[in-house]
């Protein structure tokens, strides 16, 4: 049995159960979530187009994550969320406005309420569930810590004791390495353009990274930098699409589930799931 057909039963489940609401005409059903109420302190008001409309679906995306949501040599957005994007608009008979931001802006775009969601391994934790519905996890992403080529101090989260970690500003990374530091002895600096911590971690600035088990070698080949993954994965990040909890969004995130249960949308799924569990098996 290959790879690729002995991911299908987590993919099934990962992509074609997708967002987790009522299965389209002909394919079963499945449970439909009951959107928890906003919290009180949460007053942002979506500005984008009300769903149920003609007006297009805002949907934020960094276009610099490889396989995901990348930009193209003719300045077109590419990857798997683009696909899943696409084709909710498709079937809703809506137009997706893409935003670009770097991460921390994306973030900013949708705690806004300038945009619908967002599309980049947005990874689902405890505090994002408090501020916006989810829907259910559809990718499960490996990450590992990366360091210098040189480097052959550091292997785990204990090694980077009295030492520098660079995180992005606002990627879940930060809670993970709290969890797995609670007495603070790891220095964490924060970034706003993850694009730059790589090269940091090549000059010295800081020690060590954390990084998508699924983007080191193409990152590495593009960039150049002598950098490698050290260790095995320190957390694998569930992931999903965050729609805001008002009844525009609960309606959004209902609606565009039918969109998971494509054959070419889990075909593609699992083509990057198997290709980063061959690299990292």
């Amino acid at each position: 049995m290959s790879l690729k057909h002995s991911l299908s039963g987590l993919l099934l489940t990962a992509v074609v159960g997708g967002l987790g609401l009522t299965a389209c005409s002909g394919s079963g059903s499945s449970a439909v979530p009951t959107a928890s109420a906003a919290p009180a302190e949460t007053s942002a008001v979506v500005e984008s187009a009300a769903v149920g409309s003609d007006g297009p679906i805002k949907v934020a995306t960094t276009g610099s994550h490889a396989f995901f949501s990348q930009t193209n040599d003719k300045g077109e957005l590419e990857g798997f969320e683009i696909d899943v994007w696409t084709e909710i608009g498709k079937r809703l008979d809506r137009e997706i406005d893409w935003v670009e931001a770097d991460f921390p802006g994306m973030m900013g775009l949708l705690e806004s309420g300038k945009v619908d969601t967002a599309a980049d391994q947005i990874g689902i934790n405890a505090e994002r569930e408090k501020v916006y519905n989810f829907s259910d996890v559809y990718f499960y992403v490996p990450y590992r810590l990366i360091v210098a080529e040189d480097d052959d101090t550091i292997h785990s989260v204990e090694d980077l004791y009295g030492k520098k970690i660079g995180l992005t500003a606002g990627e879940i990374a930060n809670d993970y390495i709290a969890e797995m530091d609670p007495e603070g002895k790891i220095e964490v600096v924060d970034y706003e353009d993850s694009s730059v911590v790589p090269g940091d971690v090549v000059s010295g600035r800081v020690d060590a990274s954390v990084m998508s088990a699924l983007h080191i070698d193409t990152v590495k080949k593009e960039s150049g930098l002598a950098i490698k993954a050290v260790g095995e994965p320190i957390y694998t990040e569930e992931e999903g699409y965050p729609f805001h909890k008002t009844p525009e969004g609960e309606a959004l995130l209902r609606t565009s589930y039918m969109a998971t249960h494509t054959e070419a949308l889990l075909d593609e799924a699992m083509d990057i799931m198997a290709e980063v569990l061959v690299k990292h098996e």
